[in-house]
């Protein structure tokens, strides 16, 4: 494999989203930013005993051309080794839908120092974690626990649609269909669907949920 290839395929692996890496580690594996809030802060550690980083953090949405209404400060700023520092996000337009929640990335992009060996690589590790805006009529305890649970499916042919009636994002994992478990996860979005092509034949599905801190629901169970 040629040296081009090699660097190549190394920066798709150091570019996958991960909540730390190491050297380098945040907080939270997802953001929860309630409307009635001013700002909300996001710890960010350099695990290292020698080398410094230089962080940049900022919010994007994967909607192309959207005008992102979060600013992150410090948006760049050195961190030593062993140092705990915290960035503050801000919202900064009241234009956000209030009837349901909307998503967007906290970015936060490690430059390592630079090397002194000859003929090295080097790469940038970006960590990528959820920011859900959820709207303060929506904070009800409640119903953001059991909202993984209203959601129903329908099949066409080996493609299973997820339709979610409520007002939350649903981070689908642990999915299995007639026992067989996919290996992906999907977010359905809040009034919404999410189509999962390629699904095993059955009419049985169950699925669990990613909750506020990370961690996993109960089981649902559903019929197709």
């Amino acid at each position: 494999m040629s040296l081009l290839k090699k660097s190549f395929y190394s920066l798709l692996l150091f570019a996958l989203s991960t909540p730390s890496f190491a050297g380098f580690s945040v907080g939270s594996t997802r953001v929860i930013y309630n409307g009635n809030m001013k700002e909300v802060s996001l710890s960010v550690k350099n695990t290292e005993d020698s080398n410094v980083y230089l962080i940049r953090s900022w919010v994007s949405s994967d909607k192309a051309g959207e005008k992102v209404p979060f600013i992150i400060t410090p948006p760049l700023f050195r961190i030593e080794p062993g140092q705990d520092n915290a960035v503050r996000i801000t919202q900064t337009s009241s234009s956000l839908a209030q009837d349901k929640e909307s998503v967007y990335w906290v970015n936060t992009l490690a430059i390592p120092p630079a090397s002194k060996e000859k003929n090295s690589l080097q790469f940038s590790i970006n960590t990528r974690i959820k920011l859900i805006y959820r709207p303060t009529a929506l904070n009800n305890k409640d119903a953001i626990a059991k909202a993984y649970q209203q959601l129903t499916f329908t099949r066409s042919g080996n493609a299973i649609t997820a339709s979610n009636p409520t007002p939350y994002y649903v981070n689908m994992t642990k999915v299995s269909v007639n026992g067989k478990e996919l290996k992906e996860g999907y977010m359905v979005p809040p009034k919404s669907s999410f189509k999962i092509d390629n699904a095993p034949a059955g009419n049985s599905i169950v699925w669990q949920a990613i909750n506020d801190f990370g961690g996993l629901t109960e089981k649902a169970k559903a019929s197709i």
